[in-house]
């Protein structure tokens, strides 16, 4: 019997692999996510942000006095030293703002003087909102905009992103956005935290390699890039055509199609209610609404595919005033919590993360010297 170990092959992607157990969060094919349990549309209609950032990272939802001081930790700790925001602006105008970011986070590790890992963490979450709000301004030479201690997290990155005055209800549909970009189980991003996590690197590096994986189209980078293509179609009579030339050429209609959601993605289909009621408040033309609507259709009825997160995400973003290159930014904002709560998960049972891989390549070839080549 060969002594040569068996390799158990998993599909490309590994898709439909389990890599471990999770309590934080699920999604299922039938549209089902849960955050500790609670159905994603129950949390929509009664939940705010920093109730179910504690749930996701403890498992349970805080009393009074839990909300309370978890609430001043984060206000506590969001202040961001001159030299990190130093870093991003030495980055230039050009600079990417998942980059600038990305860097400034991992500045945080050498900067911040936390010593235990939950200090590290509430160090993290309160300022990844601060640096993502200011991580386009502050590398084209603007100032940094400060936080406000007095507001709650959700009023106050979007004050920071715009500093624009908004209503009840637009600031409420901001605060769903957020929850539903906080936690979403074994997303691409979250497994690379819990990789770095296995090598029990600290938070700051966890998160930095986080954003690296965050940054591409197929990931957090979505819901720009959405958006952009909204802007370019421009027009729901010009949705059909778009649509159909985008298959007939083989490019991704972005916005579309998920690993897990095959009927519909729960948190699109809330966004899309709320970006219709958004635009009816206002009393405006619902020219963007009819456009998406469009274009959903044209992907439905062909392909069978229903929209995600990102696609309702980015009209929503863009309606508030938000400059889009800083959507991805504000996706990390929330995911961070999502990520810290797979940290601690991880690092609770943990199991250094490494994977074989099987060599295809050829094992017969022999040096020749550079001039024999």
């Amino acid at each position: 019997m060969s002594n040569v170990p068996q390799h158990l092959r998993v599909p490309k992607g590994l898709a439909g692999v389990s890599v471990t157990d999770t309590k934080i969060s699920t999604s299922e094919a039938d549209g089902t996510l849960l955050y500790r349990g609670y159905a994603i549309s129950d949390l929509a209609a009664n939940a705010g942000f920093e109730e179910t950032a504690f749930l996701v990272l403890n498992g349970s939802f805080p009393g009074k006095e839990e909300l309370e001081a978890f609430t001043q930790e984060l206000r506590k700790r969001a202040p961001v030293q001159d030299k990190v925001f130093g870093i991003m602006r030495e980055l230039g105008k050009t600079a990417h703002p998942i980059d600038a970011l990305r860097t400034a986070v991992s500045s945080l590790g050498s900067t911040d003087r936390e010593e235990t890992i939950d200090g590290k963490q509430f160090s993290l979450e309160s300022k990844m909102s601060v640096l993502a709000a200011n991580c386009y301004r502050v590398p084209r030479g603007e100032r940094p905009t400060e936080p406000d201690h007095e507001q709650k997290f959700s009023d106050n990155l979007l004050h920071m992103l715009t500093k624009k005055e908004r209503s009840d209800y637009e600031r409420w549909v901001f605060e769903r956005v957020l929850i539903f970009y906080m936690e979403h189980d074994m997303n691409a991003s979250t497994f690379t935290v819990r990789v770095v996590a296995s090598t029990l690197a600290d938070p700051y590096a966890a998160a930095t390699a986080g954003l690296a994986a965050l940054k591409g189209p197929l990931h957090g980078g979505a819901n720009e890039e959405a958006m952009k293509m909204l802007l370019e179609i421009g027009e729901p009579s010009k949705a059909a055509g778009y649509v159909e030339r985008a298959l007939r050429e083989g490019k991704k209609v972005i916005g579309f199609g998920h690993r897990v959601y095959k009927d519909f993605d729960p948190r699109a289909r809330l966004c899309k209610e709320y970006l219709k009621e958004i635009l009816a408040k206002r009393g405006e033309d619902d020219r963007l609404y009819r456009l998406c609507d469009a274009i959903e259709n044209e992907m439905w009825e062909r392909k069978r595919i229903p929209p995600n997160l990102d696609y309702y995400a980015a009209p929503i973003f863009y309606l508030l005033g938000i400059e889009v290159p800083l959507y991805t930014p504000i996706f990390a904002a929330s995911r961070t919590f999502g990520w810290m709560a797979h940290y601690n998960e991880q690092v609770e049972d943990n199991k250094l993360i490494r994977p074989d891989a099987t060599y295809v390549g050829p094992s017969d070839l022999k040096y020749a010297p550079v001039e024999r080549r």
